[in-house]
């Protein structure tokens, strides 16, 4: 009977031993993206936003929302959010539906990190890096 319960006492603290080993791979850890604003390049940054999501098929010189920025250069897009600023951070916060919503006419809104990235460059002085 001693022999029993000393074996069934090791099996129990191997077999508990041996049940977390696979936890990981059965349950991992989800990833999360991160949205880094720390130091934003306008070149790697914001000037694929503006082409990704088509800004700059209206917003061009000569496209039918000059009026409100150009954004096809660096030179152009700094000048008219420099003089826009409140409006350009309405107008890319706003929601869908609203009539000032950028993207114009898109179902969806940028991302929220797209957002942060155009708000951070602005705040960090639309600089051209």
């Amino acid at each position: 009977m001693k022999k029993l319960l000393t074996f069934s006492a090791f099996a129990a603290v191997v077999l508990a031993g041996c049940y977390n080993d696979k936890y990981d791979k059965l349950y991992p850890t989800p990833t999360t993206t991160t949205c880094d604003t720390s130091a934003v390049s306008y070149a790697r940054d914001i000037q694929p936003i503006f082409n990704n999501n088509l800004c700059t098929s209206c917003h061009v010189s000569g496209g039918s929302a000059v009026t409100s920025g150009d954004f096809s250069s660096y030179n152009a897009t700094w000048w008219g959010v420099a003089r826009n600023r409140t409006n350009m951070l309405r107008d890319i916060n706003a929601a869908v539906g609203d009539p000032n919503h950028m993207p114009q006419g898109s179902p969806t809104s940028l991302s929220v990190c797209d957002i942060s990235k155009i708000t951070a460059w602005i705040d960090q002085g639309y600089q051209n890096n």
